[in-house]
């Protein structure tokens, strides 16, 4: 591997950096963005969160209500997101925002964070297209984590290429499986009605933890939005297409799932999406007949192969932010002339293989809930720090009514945090742990 070398210059213009390592290019336009957003939310959770929230619930218009308020929840988190990507337009992710914020030891850990948390998403979303293409009768022989590591190796083949090359592949995918779902949605809703008898009482027996149980399943659901954060020095006009890619693609996830959701109440009862793991394909199927699960398997693929080969390029940005401030080690900076940072894609590879191995999607996915939630927490603290310490920074998006949604925002994912931990203290203790053991080591490194 070649890597550019060079004097150290501001990252955020995209220069080279210093001895080995390497030039992160302004390729990827409004088009990318907005696939990517799009592509990057809409994945496994679509398919397979509708029945853990019927399960939970059991009324349909709560259902319908807390997916209605996870989409305003992402919507308020993501005036956070596009105020700091817009105005610090770096690669890095949450790493790179919150050390100018709040100061290298925090971003370290958020970092950390993030960088287990991208991992876990990667083994979690391979699982889930291991069990797709077993779905749809392809390798029903072989083990899922097999599968799930073969995905993930594509990903890196991919990857590998120069930037260009990649984001021009992920605005094809994302684009597509965005169609495809659409297409999904309106054979379900033309399809016969079942049968949904709504509760004498709504609400009744519905406690703390199913609701805490659904919220993380629609949380989860709506994460991967935050795409532009990462590839902010690979962007053209960053200071534009930040709002845009994240607004505009939320909106256009968030109509999708509500519809979604609407649609399968419509074809199936409670009972039967809480029965079913996929419930968009047990929809297809009552819509479809039988070759409606294997339209959904195939969407479910293509979807979560295309989720998988983002998350690697954004994770492995932010493995290579910390590279080059010395969070991790230096070679983790080195891009290749395509702009590709090889050795973090190989590092970052590496972690979500062995998790991607155990084939255990549910757990995956309950460690990664924490991770996901401190991070929004540490954002919004980023955000109203620097609105205190840099107040003539240029901010070519200020989130509308500030202080009150940053507020908000804070009050709502440190409940969400709460009801997570209760809900599931096992996984989540071993969420913990692990930020703990890397608060450790980041004190003593920087002490």
């Amino acid at each position: 591997m070649e890597a550019s070398t060079g004097p150290k210059a501001d990252p955020t213009q995209g220069q080279q950096i210093g001895p080995q390592r390497g030039q992160l290019v302004r390729v990827l336009g409004l088009a990318f963005g907005l696939a990517t957003v799009v592509g990057g939310v809409i994945g496994a959770g679509i398919l397979r969160q509708p029945g853990v929230v019927a399960g939970a619930i059991g009324d349909p218009v709560i259902i319908i209500s807390l997916w209605v308020a996870g989409g305003i929840m992402a919507g308020v988190n993501a005036f956070t997101l596009v105020e700091l990507g817009s105005s610090l337009p770096r690669s890095g992710g949450p790493y790179a925002l919150v050390s100018r914020g709040l100061g290298h030891r925090p971003a370290a850990l958020i970092g950390w964070a993030d960088w287990f948390a991208g991992m876990s998403t990667l083994a979690f979303l391979a699982v889930a297209f291991a069990e797709f293409l077993q779905r749809a009768g392809l390798f029903t022989d072989r083990h899922l984590g097999l599968l799930a590591v073969a995905l993930i190796l594509a990903a890196l083949v991919l990857n590998w290429q120069a930037t260009r090359t990649n984001g021009l592949f992920q605005t094809i995918f994302c684009g597509a499986k965005g169609f495809a779902l659409l297409a999904i949605l309106v054979g379900l809703l033309f399809a016969p009605a079942a049968p949904q008898p709504l509760p004498e009482t709504p609400g009744a027996g519905i406690g703390f933890a199913a609701i805490a149980l659904a919220m993380r399943a629609v949380h989860n659901s709506y994460s991967g939005y935050h795409t532009p954060i990462y590839v902010g020095e690979e962007m053209v006009r960053p200071e534009r297409n930040v709002k845009r890619a994240v607004f505009g693609g939320l909106a256009l996830v968030a109509s999708l799932y509500i519809l979604i959701n609407v649609a399968l109440l419509h074809v199936l009862t409670i009972e039967e999406m809480a029965a079913s793991p996929l419930a968009l394909a047990e929809g297809a199927v009552k819509a479809f007949g039988p070759q409606g699960g294997v339209a959904v398997a195939a969407f479910g693929v293509l979807s979560v192969a295309a989720s998988v080969n983002l998350r690697l390029m954004t994770h492995s940005r932010g493995a290579f932010a910390m590279a080059r401030d010395g969070v991790l080690p230096e070679r983790l900076a080195q891009v290749a002339h395509g702009g590709s940072p090889r050795v973090a894609l190989l590092a970052t590879t590496a972690g979500a293989v062995v998790l991607a191995a155990s084939g255990a999607y549910l757990a995956l996915v309950a460690i990664n809930a924490p991770f996901r939630i401190l991070i929004e927490i540490s954002l919004i603290a980023t955000l109203i720090r620097l609105r205190k310490a840099e107040p003539a920074l240029p901010r070519p998006f200020r989130m509308p009514l500030y202080p009150m949604p940053a507020i908000l925002a804070l009050i709502a994912n440190s409940l969400l945090l709460v009801a997570v931990i209760w809900e599931d203290p096992a996984n989540s203790g071993l969420a913990l742990a692990a930020l703990g053991v890397a608060a450790g080591v980041i004190w003593r490194r920087r002490s």
